[in-house]
């Protein structure tokens, strides 16, 4: 298969080719149309968080059209569309498989630098790439009305979003506000609106304000400012954190919460600290949330196509050059809102 590696890491991409694993019985093989660029890949380049394999095939944000299916594969059709997320498998036989929850299993395979066991290809690759072979299982076909070059950034900024409003219950005439608007705040405040939620997006930027609007927030508060937030204390149900930045005064956001309300952390600050009696005397919850369940991205999948809820995307022809040049926008911020790399 003809991909794009890095071959050691916070080095850039370069042309890869490498001799796939045999088609399992149960897996199938992609005609790769498009792979979303995260953050999370930046991070795997740079070995940011430890344990990265190389080379290193990035990307999980995979759309791509069946060509091959395993003797075992009854739901997928040679010719179908199909969406691949960050996870591609699971144990199926731990406690939080046996409950549905295949995204908190320990030994969940990743859609790239998961060991395989095999000399030729030691990992599993991703989507920056012409091709993959993934468990047919974790292939979710793609809806009518979903746009196939917008549905890759959602089986990952999606589900990361979608999975806290689902598991804190969160409903319509909840007042909900998105802290921080990015990539993954773009995609929740639309799911926010569209369950009927009164969307509030809390952000630093003042130049934000129209596009938040334009997907959906009935409402726009500076967290700079202390007198909007102090007009809004103690009034909302749901914070949902997409802030990945140190040194945020968690207690800010605290008062914002009704008693018993919570605040949902989907981004990844390297430390959090704050100080934990606003919580105690409020009886409010600080929570975390990762990807979803395979049943969970089926129906926000349908949501998305029902509902119209699509990422705003950037999309570069995908060759070794412009997966750098993605990777140096998303890590410079300038993205508006999701990278795209398309071998169409």
């Amino acid at each position: 298969f003809k991909a794009f590696a890095a071959y050691e890491e916070k080095t850039p991409i370069k042309d890869f080719e490498y001799k796939p694993i045999s088609l399992k019985k149960n897996e199938v093989q992609l005609r790769i149309e498009s792979c979303g660029v995260c953050h999370s890949d930046l991070h795997q380049v740079h070995n940011d968080w430890g344990g990265a394999n190389y080379p290193l095939v990035p990307g999980h944000e995979i759309v791509g059209i069946v060509e091959k299916i395993g003797s075992d594969v009854k739901e997928l059709k040679v010719g179908m569309r199909v969406g691949v997320g960050p996870q591609t498998g699971s144990c199926e036989h731990c406690h939080e498989c046996d409950r549905g929850e295949e995204e908190l299993c320990s030994k969940k395979v990743k859609s790239y630098n998961t060991p395989t066991g095999v000399a030729h290809q030691p990992y599993t690759y991703g989507g920056f790439s012409k091709n993959i072979r993934v468990n047919a299982k974790w292939a979710f076909p793609i809806p009518e009305g979903i746009p196939p070059e917008s549905a890759g950034p959602i089986l990952c900024a999606g589900v990361t979003t979608w999975t806290p409003f689902v598991h804190n219950k969160v409903k319509a005439g909840d007042k909900v506000g998105i802290c921080g608007f990015g990539g993954l705040g773009h995609m929740a405040v639309q799911f926010a609106a569209k369950m009927g939620c009164e969307t509030y997006v809390i952000t630093r930027s003042a130049s934000k304000e129209k596009e938040a609007k334009k997907f959906g927030a009935t409402g726009f508060i500076l967290s700079n400012d202390e007198k909007e937030m102090a007009k809004h204390a103690r009034t909302f149900d749901f914070l949902l954190s997409t802030i990945s930045a140190n040194g945020v005064k968690w207690e800010n956001y605290f008062k914002l919460l009704r008693p018993d309300g919570t605040i949902c952390c989907v981004g990844l600050p390297t430390e959090i600290k704050f100080k934990p009696a606003l919580l105690v005397v409020n009886r409010l919850k600080f929570v975390g949330s990762y990807l979803a369940s395979h049943s969970e991205i089926k129906k926000m999948l349908q949501f998305c196509a029902d509902n119209n809820v699509v990422p705003q995307c950037e999309t570069l022809e995908m060759n070794a050059e412009n997966a750098n040049k993605a990777l140096e926008k998303v890590a410079k911020n300038t993205v508006r809102y999701r990278m795209v790399l398309s071998n169409i």
